[in-house]
């Protein structure tokens, strides 16, 4: 209901109140500098290192994002709390494809989508740091990363609890052998001390065998791919 309010009725009501917080998000999360002036808001900027930096470097701009936001949310010594929350929007957008929509959609006014998210966060009582965040990723036409944001801040969380995450997709679910017996071959990859965390998805166009996501490696053994190298092979003139 608060979505389907008028755009100005909203701007004027918690878009203010949300430009307060993304100015002051130093005095939320003991940080001097804002999500404003953070290198989310200007993307070509560079971003100081601290103490509460992630505690792995992952590339891409996701991972720019996630790793201001976990610097911010352990400088306020509220991690899980800020990844609980923002997995709630992205498990709302998942589960209502009209919320998905307003996340997403390219041609609606930023400032609808910032006053929308930020009645969403009001009504859910959310940590100013996670709206702040939310209203620029908005401001920066960014919302359609959320989840890729989200899975990157997962992995700095698990990296800090000196967990791995691997997600292993494959055509057809996988008996609980096989996955017994792809975890013992994953940890190999890991280093000593550290756990891993497997998991499956279910992916039909991979036609079969699967694929395997750790961090910044990628393995495919899927038939798919199989199936596209000989392609290619067959591509080739004769003789080349």
């Amino acid at each position: 209901t608060m979505l389907r309010t008028s755009a100005n009725a909203l701007w004027s009501r918690f878009v203010p109140a949300a430009r307060q917080h993304i100015a002051g998000a130093g005095a939320a999360s003991a940080s001097k500098r804002s999500f404003v002036s953070s290198p989310i808001a200007r993307e070509e900027d560079e971003y100081e290192i601290d103490e509460h930096a992630p505690p792995l470097n992952l590339f891409g701009l996701p991972a720019r994002y996630a790793s201001a936001l976990y610097t911010a949310a352990s400088k306020a010594g509220n991690i899980p709390v800020v990844q609980a929350e923002f997995k709630t929007v992205i498990d709302a957008a998942n589960a209502d494809p009209k919320f998905k929509t307003f996340l997403e959609d390219p041609t609606m006014s930023k400032a609808k989508k910032i006053a929308g998210l930020t009645a969403f966060c009001d009504g859910a009582k959310f940590a100013p740091i996670t709206k702040s965040f939310l209203c620029v990723v908005a401001e920066n036409g960014r919302l359609a990363e959320n989840q890729k944001i989200y899975d990157a801040l997962e992995e700095y969380t698990l990296a800090a609890a000196g967990q791995v995450k691997a997600t292993v997709t494959s055509a057809q679910a996988l008996t609980p052998e096989q996955l017994k017996e792809l975890t013992a071959k994953l940890q190999k990859h890991v280093d000593s001390g550290e756990s891993l965390k497997v998991e499956t998805k279910v992916d039909p166009r991979l036609v079969g065998g699967f694929t395997v996501a750790m961090g910044e490696d990628f393995f495919d053994l899927s038939l798919m791919s199989r199936i596209r190298q000989m392609e290619a092979e067959l591509a080739k003139p004769i003789g080349a």
